[in-house]
């Protein structure tokens, strides 16, 4: 936004008798869901030829918002089972440099 629209909305927020900047109003403090710090991966072998890789250690308040966030950025398929987040294939490089880019810390076995 340039200044002449933002000082043009504060003109329009005078001449209503309305006070305020022309900016949204910050978000109101709520408890945020749980950080995820450190994940747990692991490769398994499964029948038919099948490999997954499995994310254990991520809070249950986060586990699904996260699964679906990691499926995105592979471009992958998984799913949640027993607290663990498996994602199809062996994608266990392509995890820790994401992970480790968002600050999670990574254990086991990194591929």
């Amino acid at each position: 936004m340039n200044e002449k629209e933002e000082s043009s909305f504060a003109g329009l927020f005078s001449k209503l008798g309305i006070e305020g900047s022309g900016e949204p109003e910050p978000m109101p403090k709520t408890p945020s869901d749980p950080v995820l710090k450190s994940v747990v991966l692991a490769f398994e072998k499964r029948s038919g030829n099948k490999v997954v890789t499995t994310i254990r250690d991520v809070p249950k308040p986060i586990q699904h918002k996260t699964l679906q966030e990691l499926k995105k950025a592979l471009g992958t398929g998984g799913s949640l089972v027993d607290n663990l987040l498996v994602i199809q294939g062996d994608r266990r490089k392509d995890l820790v440099r994401l992970l480790e880019k968002e600050g999670v810390k990574v254990r086991g076995e990194r591929g």
